[in-house]
């Protein structure tokens, strides 16, 4: 270790000590507890009445009515007490509890029921906003929503307000940046088509909502310059056998299916559950694109059909024998399989108006094979009943392989067959992935909180790419690429409260060493290496007023990184058609983005102002390459500027109907400023999402909900065309809520697309396309099961105390 890392680690030592010392707390006479009322789907309950009693005397503490997030707060002194919890739709609740406690939240989750009185059902139609603001972060019920019945997650997040997903698979929020994605409040280690296939295992079912933020706090990675995006599964919290399964179809220009099944066991001390979901079945895509290169055009049409279906099945154990001990053990596998092909035929002309030749060019996947294989092992301890320490540690494996036939064939402008030839390849891929973390967490009754920890990591990406030419192996297009990457993080993040204002800083130190080594694919000899190592700080602050009950003031910052993908890193050059090259670039930097914003939250209404730039941004370049062919490198090239205003509201226009809209508006700037290109690309652009859930007769609830982006600047001289969609849903709930039914169109205009142009020098691009986006879905969900409820008694006589 260099003594740059061994100060570094001995201040970050000392800084922890410090802070400890500094903060651990002796007793207290009041604490400070949160109380966040949750349906089983982990929706927050609005407006639940709570009433906290003494359990000695009986009497009467405090009342009150919780907010649009669920959550009701009170400071209370030490003692024993009762909690009663009663709302509309949901059976009453008491729950027991003491102060002190090592809890400061208590998540408490009813079972939705009628209360019947004299024959008489009592019921109320809930609220639920799709999108909404909270504490900062945008949440999106998606189990509440038609979301969940699109099939797997990343049709979620394809469909998902304020979550943009391109052509290619990456995802970005209305931040500058790509977005890191978390599970459960674990990032996801992947990227690229690991990424994707993982995603598309994940049944859009199993999702309770997923959280957007584009100032997360020091406990999350520093990757996501754009922010970050947490999917929560639903966690089933009832004692007993619990079993759900879920079916679908749905159809447009191929017939898809999917399904999904899980099966948990919670006892008082253990839970046990397992779970299996596939999709199958076809997706299509077409794109295109009109080049002039020199002063000569060609114009291409791709017809794409992806053919592969994806499994998965997990198994989790979680091992509570006391409050204070908590273990848990998780494994899952699943599997992207399948072929593909795509289809190819472009139109070389000389000049703009005379056709000179054709080119047929297919590229036949004949086996694709994207397996994943995940452990993970964690252990939590409550040292005191105000600290407590977590452990995890995680495993990854990823197998791919790809197989394909590429065979291109020429023709004269009359039809005639000039050449052909036939390229076969073989990319083989292994990912490992090593992770540890160990967080320290500290709370006292003032209001403050202490986090803290460190983690580990380490990964290798091995790819070993054979190309032939004429059924020969051509070792001057093949090759073995290897890169690793180790990562050593510590991280301290502290809030406190006072009164009505909150505020919360944290710095997060990263030191990173990579190494990416080519080597030759026939003998292994390296034909180049490249090493990196570096040490970046990434700080946030967030600070909060309350204006009044209903109204708040947040003003925020963060800095935060995107990496470059590892296969971008790979310095060789390969053929994707005659006259399409890939090539990739070993000195790409991480993209450095720093954002400021200024919210204003007042009930259903929420308003953010924020200022984005993006130092060193990196992105995939089409450039003139040799005589009619482009080559596509990624490359750092400039700085991007955003400032950005967006809104959210959430309004009940009648009893059976409501909305919810995100509107977006943003001044962009491109500063491309690499080897001797030198240009400023400007333009504003707007987006508006707006969702309307309507409760028809026959208790039929239908959702339609619209999304449009206008035309904007892309992420170097490219513009992007407007898009939009609109997608509409029905539902009905039977049997006592056990069985959903719905039925949706995605798309219904089939307005989706990702067409833009671009101008650079001598090369001019009109690019389009668009996908299998225009679907009919039906699907059917089935849950049933043995069920106990530790906490349901029953007792609405207690709300008369108030």
């Amino acid at each position: 270790m260099t003594n740059l890392q061994t100060k570094c680690s001995a201040s970050f030592s000392l800084l922890i000590m410090g802070l400890l010392l500094l903060h651990t707390s002796h007793a207290m006479a009041q604490q400070n507890v949160t109380f966040h009322i949750q349906q089983q789907t982990k929706e927050p309950v609005d407006a639940a009445t709570l009433i906290i009693t003494d359990q000695k005397t009986g009497k009467v503490v405090a009342n009150g009515l919780t907010e649009a997030d669920g959550k009701l707060s009170y400071q209370l002194t030490d003692g024993s007490y009762q909690l009663y919890c009663g709302a509309i739709g949901c059976r009453d609740t008491t729950v027991l509890f003491s102060i002190p406690d090592n809890n400061d939240t208590y998540n408490i989750y009813l079972r939705p029921d009628g209360t019947e009185l004299e024959n008489v059902v009592v019921t109320a139609r809930k609220r639920h906003p799709l999108i909404k603001m909270e504490s900062g972060k945008i949440s999106i019920s998606v189990a509440q929503s038609y979301l969940a019945n699109l099939g797997n997650s990343l049709d979620v997040l394809r469909h998902t307000p304020s979550v943009r997903l391109d052509s290619k698979g990456n995802l970005s929020l209305s931040a500058l940046g790509s977005a890191t994605v978390y599970v459960n409040g674990k990032r996801i280690r992947l990227q690229g088509e690991a990424l994707t296939a993982y995603l598309r295992a994940i049944p859009s079912s199993n999702i309770a909502s997923i959280t957007t933020s584009t100032h997360p706090d020091a406990s999350y990675d520093s990757e996501g310059a754009g922010g970050i995006i947490d999917i929560t599964l639903k966690n089933n919290n009832e004692r007993g056998l619990y079993i759900a399964t879920s079916h679908g179809v749905a159809f447009w220009n191929h017939l898809r299916q999917s399904s999904d099944f899980s099966m948990a066991y919670n006892s008082r001390t253990w839970q046990l559950g397992i779970n299996y979901s596939h999709n199958i079945g076809h997706y299509d895509m077409e794109y295109g694109t009109d080049r002039i290169q020199d002063g000569d055009r060609n114009f291409s049409e791709t017809d794409d059909t992806d053919k592969r279906n994806t499994y998965a099945g997990g198994l989790a154990f979680v091992f509570q024998p006391s409050k204070r001990h908590k273990l848990t053990l998780n494994a899952s596998i699943d599997a992207l399989t399948g072929p593909g092909v795509t289809a190819t035929t472009t139109w070389i002309y000389k000049g703009r108006e005379t056709l000179h030749e054709i080119l047929k060019a297919r590229n036949d996947y004949t086996k694709q094979e994207n397996t994943k294989y995940t452990t993970g092992i964690g252990y939590q301890f409550a040292i005191t009943e105000q600290q407590s320490i977590a452990a995890n540690a995680d495993w990854i494996h990823v197998d791919g392989l790809s197989r394909n036939q590429q065979p291109n064939a020429f023709y004269s402008s009359d039809g005639k067959l000039l050449r052909e030839d036939n390229y076969p390849a073989e990319n083989k891929k292994t990912i490992n992935i090593l992770s540890s973390t160990i967080d320290y967490r500290l709370k006292n009754n003032r209001g403050g909180e202490l986090m803290a920890g460190v983690k580990a990591a380490k990964v290798e990406s091995r790819n070993r790419f054979g190309f032939y030419a004429k059924g020969v192996l051509d070792l001057t297009r093949s090759n073995r690429f290897t890169y690793q990457e180790e990562n050593l993080e510590g991280y301290l993040q502290y809030a406190r409260q006072w009164k009505r204002l909150q505020a919360s800083a944290g710095l997060r130190v990263e030191y990173m060493q990579t190494v990416g080594t080519l080597k030759s694919y026939q003998d292994g000899t390296v034909m180049e290496e490249n090493k990196n190592c570096h040490t970046r700080f990434f700080p946030n602050l967030s600070v909060s007023y309350d204006l009044n009950n209903s109204s708040k003031l947040t003003l925020a910052y963060s800095k935060r990184q995107d990496k470059p993908r590892y296969e971008d890193l790979n310095p060789f050059e390969y053929l994707l058609d005659e006259l399409t090259y890939w090539k990739g670039n070993p000195f790409i930097q991480p993209q450095i983005g720093h954002k400021i914003s200024l919210g204003y939250t007042k009930n259903n209404l929420s308003l953010t102002l924020s200022y984005n730039q993006l130092n060193d941004y990196f992105t995939q370049l089409p450039d003139a390459y040799k005589k009619n062919s482009i080559v596509m490198t990624t490359k750092n090239i400039g700085r991007q500027k955003q400032l950005a205003l967006d809104l959210i509201y959430n309004r009940r226009l009648a009893s059976w109907w409501d909305i919810s809209t995100n509107i977006g508006a943003c001044y962009f700037v491109n500063h491309l400023d690499y080897e001797t290109y030198r240009e400023d690309y400007r333009r504003p652009s707007c987006n508006l999402t707006l969702s309307n859930d309507i409760q028809l007769p026959a208790k039929i609830r239908m959702e339609l909900s619209a999304k449009y982006v206008s035309k904007r600047q892309g992420r170097s001289y490219e513009v992007l065309k407007p898009s939009g969609s609109i997608d509409i849903g029905l539902s009905r709930r039977l049997l006592r809520d056990r069985l959903s039914l719905s039925l949706m169109v995605t798309d219904l205009f089939h307005t989706e697309r990702w067409d833009s142009y671009g101008r650079k020098g001598a090369l001019q691009l009109d690019i389009w396309g668009h996908s299998e986006s225009r679907q009919v879905l039906f699907r059917v969900h089935y849950n049933f099961g043995s069920r106990k409820f530790e906490t349901d008694k029953n007792r609405v006589k207690e709300a008369e105390r108030l």
